[in-house]
């Protein structure tokens, strides 16, 4: 873990107030979370996960999941597939586990409601295609969660949010009638949410990550969308240093102009990596390259009944697109929006599916 010396740490939230708001808030609600008496995490739970057989069989089916994907762009045979130890895979599992008790990261200035529920969230955004699954392990019972529905939104290649308008958000740009990359799945029997996404680009203040909220109780409506219930969960995934650095690289994050943050410039991302916490999602290619898309896990440990009642979405999504709220706390901000493009958005392309 990555330690900052006082001086360079405020430098750090002095930039990230920029990039998401008041981040001092929001440390003083991580710092309330990791000191909370009653905070529980995957850690917690390890010993029933093991015993129940669900690590194993968690472990056997992502597997299966990325040999498939490996089968589907011709990179494998059906009759190929190689496992670990599963006994390895138990010693292993829960080293550190993403949790939260209390809300683990802002939901930002560029979180839209009203998102529709679908799997391929691309929208015609061009980059390696990321297949994510997100699993939800209720930290009172050590037990999977079923039917909750999991939100996902982060930026393109570039670091531009759709769907919002502000001089923080890549290019400035208005971009009111897109929801790229913005979408809700339900969990299944064995708690996972599965989606369709880009690895985010980074962008003023703050290094890659998605957003994440997780709602309880929902109802899906015949627009497919979801009303009501509660939300446990608000956070954010990251990646690993060394792969962001190597994926950075390649076109079309190549176009992204904007200021590059490195994980431990990150002020958020420095208070989501503290104790048993692990904010990293786990990435593998499915081919030889990153065009040939990429597979992406992270287990995440909640309380079911925990409400989280403080989020305020900047905008409603709605088949006009994006409705701006002007009672969110983030509405006009940074500042009114005229500003020069400084990071390119890449063409849509066309052969790319929104459908879920």
């Amino acid at each position: 873990m990555v330690h900052l010396i006082p001086a360079l740490t405020a430098a750090f939230l002095a930039f990230n107030v920029f990039a998401h708001g008041d981040v001092n808030k929001e440390i003083l609600r991580r710092q309330a979370h990791l000191n909370h008496p009653e905070r529980r995490s995957i850690l917690d739970c390890k010993r029933s996960l093991v015993d129940s057989g669900w690590v194993r069989e968690q472990h056997q089916r992502r597997e299966d999941r990325l040999h498939e994907l490996r089968v589907e762009a011709g990179f494998a045979q059906a009759h190929e597939l190689v496992r670990r130890n599963p006994i390895e895979v138990e010693l292993s599992y829960g080293k550190k586990g993403a949790c939260t008790l209390d809300p683990e990261q802002t939901e930002g200035p560029f979180y839209v409601s009203g998102e529709l529920v679908r799997k391929n969230i691309l929208s015609g955004q061009i980059g390696p295609k990321a297949h994510v699954d997100i699993n939800l392990i209720d930290v009172r019972n050590c037990m999977p969660i079923e039917g909750a529905y999991v939100e996902l939104w982060g930026t393109n290649v570039t670091g531009v949010y759709s769907g919002v308008q502000s001089t923080a958000n890549g290019n400035g740009s208005p971009d009111f009638s897109s929801n790229a990359l913005r979408g809700i799945q339900p969990t299944n029997a064995d708690g996972t949410a599965s989606f369709i996404t880009l690895i985010p680009g980074h962008y003023g203040g703050r290094t890659n990550h998605l957003h994440t909220l997780v709602h309880h109780d929902a109802k899906l409506l015949p627009n497919n969308t979801i009303i009501g219930g509660t939300i446990s969960h608000v956070g954010q995934f990251y990646f690993e240093q060394d792969f962001i650095n190597d994926l950075e690289t390649f076109y079309p994050y190549t176009l992204n102009e904007q200021y590059h943050v490195f994980n431990d410039q990150d002020s958020l991302f420095l208070y989501a990596n503290k104790s048993d916490d692990d904010p990293f999602m786990k990435v593998s290619k499915i081919g030889k390259t990153y065009a040939d898309g990429l597979y992406a896990t992270i287990d995440v440990g909640i309380n079911h009944h925990a409400i989280q009642n403080w989020t305020s979405p900047v905008g409603k999504w709605t088949s006009e697109g994006t409705v701006p709220d002007p009672d969110s706390v983030y509405a006009g901000w940074p500042r009114p929006v005229s500003a020069p493009e400084s990071s390119p958005t890449p063409s849509p392309s066309p052969s790319a599916s929104s459908s879920a």
